[in-house]
């Protein structure tokens, strides 16, 4: 068995990686976190490619750096802000990589979104693909259409396609429904639409989306908040379920808790300094 072995950049991160990584037999150290160790290093994508497993630890946005490049189960630690998409946190990280290790786990697998841009594939996305407007202040004008029939013509910031994933992030932000990740579905919800006469959409994952920008402003394509590209009105975007899928190790069924405890009203924010989605 070849572990993978993420962090993010940050204190926090590299104490637990320094109780993590002697429990470890195989390991590929992604460079920081070799630099940390003093021993050799790797890049993410070596490791996406080369490891069975990945601990990740970090928030998540580190999370979703880090499955740009892999489709191998990741076991993720919480050492951001919200990390809805972790699964322990720090001070449950020993015990909870002891139980991984002995087997006392399961893996969930959830949809990603496929990106064609004028038919070029792009980075297959986790949470979401937003399209938006590139210049602040001015609105953007779309047409969404389902298998081709158009569906909803948009003016606004833009638009965000999330996965079931990705309801609880940017979707959530922008008022879409939080939906169960074991469904498969696509989730659109417009960006400060213009008079709010757009709605947020929950759309069955056999459909194809297609948007495409209307008049002469430009636009964004953004995968994961991390990865973009500039679009205009003679672009075609095509979206469909990915042959690929992300992969969570879970020790138990948490979603639902996830959602009372860190988006509910009552939910207490952790104040530890950093930003959130980190």
């Amino acid at each position: 068995m070849m572990w993978g072995l993420v962090c993010k950049s940050s204190k926090q991160s590299f104490s637990i990686v320094d109780k993590i990584y002697p429990m470890l037999d195989d390991v590929m150290l992604e460079k920081k976190v070799a630099a940390h160790l003093s021993q050799p290093g790797y890049s993410i994508k070596e490791i996406g490619e080369k490891a069975d497993k990945v601990v990740i630890i970090g928030g998540d946005g580190t999370i979703l750096m880090a499955m740009r490049y892999t489709t191998k189960p990741v076991f993720t630690i919480n050492t951001g802000s919200v990390g809805f998409l972790t699964e322990v946190e720090a001070h449950d990280a020993v015990e909870s990589m002891k139980k991984v290790l002995e087997g006392e786990y399961f893996i969930e697998e959830r949809m990603k979104i496929k990106t064609l841009l004028n038919g070029e594939r792009l980075s297959d996305a986790t949470n979401e693909v937003t399209i938006h407007v590139s210049y602040i202040g001015k609105i953007l004008s779309m047409v969404l259409s389902v298998n081709k029939m158009v569906t909803e013509e948009i003016d606004g910031d833009g638009i965000i396609i999330a996965t079931p994933t990705g309801s609880t992030s940017y979707a959530f932000s922008a008022g879409g429904p939080i939906v169960d990740p074991s469904l498969r579905a696509f989730i659109v919800a417009p960006i400060a639409p213009f008079r709010h006469i757009s709605s947020p959409l929950v759309i069955p994952a056999d459909k194809q989306l297609y948007v495409r920008v209307k008049g002469n402003k430009k636009a964004k394509i953004i995968i994961d908040g991390n990865r973009e590209a500039l679009i205009s009105k003679k672009d075609e975007v095509v979206l469909s379920v990915s042959d690929k899928k992300s992969a969570f190790i879970r020790l138990e069924e948490n979603f639902y808790r996830k959602v009372h405890e860190t988006l509910s009203f009552k939910a207490k924010r952790p104040d530890n300094g950093e930003n959130m989605g980190d």
